[in-house]
């Protein structure tokens, strides 16, 4: 009895082992094949984690550079969609999904707040957690982003010293205005679209204002229309020229032939190849009368002038809301001419017949080069009034000394003498000047 109850259990035995055998083979299956997914669960989700902060990169950078042609230009819906794409898609870096990517690129812009929403969304298929049914076969990225775009539009006066002194640094200058217009009014910018315009002020003994010349000097504009300075109550406003014939004094003077042969100054404009064109044309002659300079600069943003730049040209008014107005002065020297209306002897004749008379009439005057002399005390009269009006100015002394009547009056002019003046020292300083300025410029616009 008592051996056939082992044998008995021995066969009980040998059953619950085959019986255990069958039983934890497949658990050990399916273990292996939940550590499995969740183990490359890790690497799934990590994998959509670095796509997503491509995509947001990606986003990130294509929603800045619309923001910042929305700030500069005027675009069409189909324009701000292959632009965003043409951005999205260049800094993808291959991520594998691009076309998906784009596919699901939205935006949103909202004029009034000045912002552009940007959004994309992608599956990033799985390797490990959809094994056995356990998990997605995609897992959802979504990225969007909102930038600020400016509301505004620019108007902005670029005074350019093209006094003899300049003769052997023409080519850093215009290579260094080029490098503003190229900044503020991009190569393919319609006109139309153009939410910035700039003016083109060269000076030296005065400004070459060509044809416009005529108008402001009753017919005083010797032979390269070189007008100076004006005279009266009028000289350090931004008076209009209605010349009264009893007061020739409210008229702007000659009196000098050595304004630079070309261009001729340039009013507001958004068309790049007049402003290209004409600083390719900037030739160097004279000596300098900032102050005349200063003043068209000023002009050229005045509401007061409209009457004389064509309807294209024609300045916002100073209390338009959306507009920003900037001036940019440069020199590399120190103002020493200046002019006057005043008595003049004229004489005809000779011996016992020769008569003399005196008759009003604009004289050219030079002077020492100092801080406090006439031309710049006249010329930080005009900045000080600009500013009044709101007018950002911006200034730069090409030159090493910073203690030189040139860089004491561009600091005074300047707006700031800790953050828009600036003091270049060498040719590629003067460029990295104008490169800065527009930078600052492009920022205030975008902040605002």
């Amino acid at each position: 009895m008592l051996s056939a109850a082992i044998g008995q259990l021995r066969i009980s035995a040998a059953r619950f082992a085959r019986n255990a055998s069958g039983s934890i083979l497949p658990m050990f299956a399916i273990m292996a094949v939940v550590l499995l997914v969740i183990g490359g669960a890790a690497v799934d989700y990590s994998r959509a984690i670095n796509a997503r902060a491509t995509m947001a990169n990606a986003l990130d950078a294509a929603a800045l550079s619309i923001a910042s042609q929305l700030s500069s230009s005027i675009m069409k819906d189909k324009e701000i969609d292959q632009s965003l794409e043409d951005w999205f898609a260049a800094n993808l870096n291959d991520m594998g999904y691009t076309d998906v990517a784009i596919k699901n690129l939205q935006h949103t812009v909202d004029p009034e707040a000045g912002t552009i929403s940007v959004s994309s969304t992608v599956g990033v298929p799985t390797k490990f957690i959809h094994i056995g049914g356990i998990g997605p076969k995609t897992i959802e990225v979504g990225v969007d982003t909102e930038v600020n775009y400016s509301k505004f539009d620019v108007e902005l006066a670029l005074v350019l010293d093209v006094t003899g002194s300049m003769g052997g640094d023409m080519q850093t200058l215009k290579d260094a205005a080029n490098s503003l217009i190229d900044t503020l009014i991009s190569k393919n910018t319609p006109e139309s679209e153009s939410k910035i315009r700039i003016s083109i002020v060269p000076y030296s003994q005065g400004v070459n204002l060509g044809e416009y010349a005529q108008a402001v000097t009753d017919g005083n504009k010797g032979t390269r229309n070189c007008v100076t300075e004006r005279n009266g109550d009028a000289q350090y406003t931004d008076d209009p020229y209605d010349y009264d014939k009893n007061n020739e004094e409210s008229y702007f003077g000659g009196g000098s032939e050595n304004c630079a042969a070309t261009p001729q100054m340039e009013p507001l404009t958004a068309k790049r190849n007049k402003l290209t064109s004409a600083i390719k044309k900037l030739t160097a002659n004279g000596s300098t009368a900032g102050q005349t300079g200063i003043a068209w600069g000023w002009y050229s943003l005045s509401p007061k002038w409209t009457n004389l730049w064509p309807a294209k040209s024609a300045p916002a008014d100073y209390d338009d809301d959306e507009i920003l107005k900037f001036a940019v002065i440069m020199t590399d020297g120190d103002f020493n001419t200046y002019y006057n209306y005043e008595n003049q002897t004229k004489c005809s004749g000779r011996g016992w017949g020769r008569k003399c008379w005196t008759v009003k009439g604009w004289t050219e005057k030079r002077e020492s080069e100092y801080a406090s002399n006439t031309s710049s005390t006249r010329a930080k009269k005009l900045c000080s009034a600009m500013k009044d009006e709101g007018i950002d100015v911006y200034t730069i002394y090409f030159g090493s000394n910073g203690n030189s009547a040139g860089a004491k009056v561009m600091k005074s002019c300047a707006t700031s003498v800790s953050s828009t003046f600036y003091m270049a020292s060498s040719n590629q300083e003067l460029i990295s000047a104008f490169g800065n300025i527009a930078k600052k410029v492009q920022a205030i616009y975008l902040a605002k």
